[in-house]
């Protein structure tokens, strides 16, 4: 159930990038693979999470892991989706680089 979706999504990565190498504007090469890696990443999170559930052989299953990630694949993932894809926005980046350089060590007060 995991592997052939995981299988067209994996070749569909391969034509979009074999494409995305054959752009002449690195402008739009660059804004394909952003748009992309949006995506991949929420896929990688997903599936990964499966993936260490349904892939591992019995002797290695622990009911507590399972749990962990199980929460992680169907909760934590799709809260996370938003912020994955709004990091594309410029301002959303701007904010949060703003809050980083607001809480490095040397700028508490």
């Amino acid at each position: 159930m995991l592997l052939l979706p995981f299988s067209i999504i994996v070749a569909s990565y391969a034509r979009i990038l074999g494409a995305v190498l054959h752009m002449h504007s690195a402008r739009a090469r660059k804004k394909a693979l952003a748009t992309c890696s949006s995506h991949l990443t929420a896929v990688s999170l997903f599936y990964g999470a499966a993936m260490f559930i349904y892939l591992r052989p019995r002797r290695y299953r622990a009911p507590s892991h399972d749990k962990v990630v199980s929460l992680f694949y169907t909760v934590l993932t799709p809260m996370l989706n938003p912020l994955i894809y709004s990091l594309r926005n410029r301002e959303v980046m701007g904010a949060l680089k703003k809050g980083l350089d607001h809480c490095r060590v040397g700028n508490w007060h």
